[in-house]
């Protein structure tokens, strides 16, 4: 046997090759997304570096002993936000930002955790008990202060508005608004006190991305029209699909395009039967994926 076979020929050898993989999420070309990978870590670290700040504020208002930290910084929906929340232990802060509306999350047990330390109070026992008015009104200034230096930090000016306890109520209350954005920022922050840790999920307007100078010759500055639906060959050695050209140009490295059923695990990315990359492949249920690693294509070609 070939003394340099790898750990994953040697599983797909003994037909174990999708075990223990990660489960993936599809992309998405009909709302295709607006920050690049680089350019949400780039805005990671841009948040980093406000958080100091913020804490700074926190302490003006009496709460000088709370800790944040970056969980993480994504892309999603306003339907995913709102099919991820649960009818029980539930409190969102809903946010005016322009025209556009934003929110975050907080489970109410951190929320009163942290609203009783703020005010040196013991921690009440029924801890999974809905919030009062007044647990409310203090959780609410809370994480308004957070939300603003986050919103300061993005050039984003926002309000505050109605809190909700009920997800019929959030739901109804966003039914009712104009039609919007579907796109959103998601921030998750992580609250640490001598009380403990809770995160807070924020979900804001989608950011416009600003262009990487490095990459700013190999990117068109904006495809033509007239050839948003072009439609291109994207081939890897086990399968082919048909892309529009547009979300073609907007691959970037880690996204996953949802394949059919397969056993191949090889995985050569060919555009028009020109290679454009490599990528690994997963599974989703019955069908493969592909994950790519890098490309060659690029807009000039």
């Amino acid at each position: 046997m070939n003394p340099d076979i790898s750990q994953a020929e040697v599983d797909a050898l003994l037909g174990s090759e999708g075990a223990g993989r990660e489960a993936v999420t599809p992309r998405d070309f009909t709302r295709p997304r607006r920050l690049s990978s680089r350019q949400l870590d780039l805005l990671g670290k841009q948040l980093s570096s406000c958080l100091p700040k913020i804490e700074r504020g926190l302490a003006a208002r009496g709460c000088g002993g709370f800790r944040l930290s970056l969980f993480h910084v994504e892309e999603t929906t306003q339907t995913a936000f709102l099919s991820s929340l649960e009818e029980r232990g539930f409190f969102v802060q809903s946010l005016n930002i322009g025209d556009v509306a934003g929110w975050i999350q907080w489970e109410p047990k951190d929320a009163r955790s942290a609203v009783e330390e703020s005010l040196g109070c013991s921690a009440t026992p029924d801890a999974d008990s809905s919030l009062s008015e007044l647990e409310r009104s203090l959780a609410g200034d809370l994480v308004m202060t957070i939300a603003g230096g986050v919103a300061s930090e993005l050039d984003l000016s926002l309000s505050q508005g109605e809190d909700f306890v009920e997800r019929r109520l959030l739901q109804a209350a966003v039914d009712g608004a104009p039609s919007g954005d579907e796109q959103r920022l998601s921030v998750a922050l992580e609250l640490a006190s001598a009380g403990g840790r809770s995160k807070l999920y924020l979900y804001l307007p989608g950011v416009t991305p600003t262009e990487d100078p490095a990459h700013q010759e190999s990117q068109p500055t904006a495809l033509p029209e007239h050839l948003d639906d072009v439609e291109v060959s994207v081939r890897a050695e086990l399968q082919s699909i048909e892309l529009p050209l547009e979300g073609v140009l907007a691959l970037e490295e880690g996204d996953v395009i949802t394949l059919g059923s397969g056993s191949d695990a090889t995985a050569r990315l060919v555009v028009d039967d020109r290679a454009a990359g490599s990528a690994t492949w997963a599974r989703e249920g019955d069908r493969l994926t592909l994950s790519v690693l890098d490309l060659s294509i690029r807009s000039a070609d």
